[in-house]
């Protein structure tokens, strides 16, 4: 039995599809490595920002509170009438 034309051509694109399938693969593959070593230094600047913010506001609400009970102690002492948040 001998290959015909149209056996050859229909193994060829077979293989060629393969090859194109793995390369594929293989390019996806280097692309998420790639994306993945340009980000990282990013993410490690993200968590810090987030750090930072995180520690910011936890210091800023502890001042809020402090001032406010501070506040208090001044308004009951002094006499004055409560202060009302408009917001």
């Amino acid at each position: 039995m001998s290959l015909t034309s149209k056996d050859l051509q229909a193994i060829g694109d077979l293989i060629e599809e393969k090859l194109e399938a793995k390369l594929e693969e293989k390019l996806e593959a280097k692309l998420d490595q790639k994306l993945n070593q340009k980000l990282k230094p990013i993410k490690k600047d993200l968590r810090k920002i987030k750090a930072t913010l995180d520690e910011t506001i936890s210091f800023f609400d502890r001042e809020l509170i402090n001032h406010g009970h501070r506040l208090d102690r001044l308004e009951n002492r002094v006499g004055l009438a409560k202060f009302s948040n408009p917001a």
